[in-house]
């Protein structure tokens, strides 16, 4: 199966699950093609160690935030195009709209759905409360980041394949 019909299916997926209220579902399904789109960008920037034994000096890194710092350190048109950055400071682009989304999302919805799950002072999991309407607005959201991110990756695979 090709890439391309794989995330037509995926995302897919997360509609579905998004029309069927299976909001954690759609939301892990997001993060694996968040991770997974930033990731094929380091590697094929040179930025991420794909065989961890290699003596190249790249460091091996995990994370969205830890990515979208190395990707917003090339000052390349194919880069600032395909992920709308601007004001580059001498050592990066500060502003990224497609980049800073995938941070944003795992700050504001992620990352603190995530870690209340465990603790039931923090999380209340009955219905028409906290994990509908968070985890409701944690599968939309994350939908439309992983969206917009695959986009800007095929813009960026599209003007480095013309040498932009």
């Amino acid at each position: 199966m090709k890439k391309g019909d794989w995330y037509r299916q995926l995302f897919g997926r997360i509609r579905e699950s998004i029309d069927k209220e299976f909001y954690f579902e759609a939301a892990f399904i997001c993060y694996g093609i968040i991770e997974d789109r930033l990731t094929s960008v380091a590697k094929k920037e040179g930025l991420y160690k794909v065989d961890r034994t290699d003596d190249k000096g790249l460091e091996p890194f995990d994370g969205v935030n830890k990515k979208v710092k190395a990707i917003k350190k090339i000052r390349a048109e194919r880069v600032k195009k395909a992920f709308k950055c601007k004001k580059w400071d001498g050592g990066k682009y500060k502003k990224s709209e497609v980049l800073d989304a995938a941070v944003d999302w795992g700050e504001l919805y992620r990352n603190p759905m995530q870690h209340t799950l465990g603790d039931p002072r923090h999380y209340n999991a009955s219905v028409g409360n906290y994990q509908t309407v968070n985890a409701k607005d944690l599968a939309e959201e994350g939908e439309r980041v992983a969206r917009d991110l695959a986009a800007g990756v095929m813009r960026w695979k599209k003007r480095k394949k013309q040498g932009l």
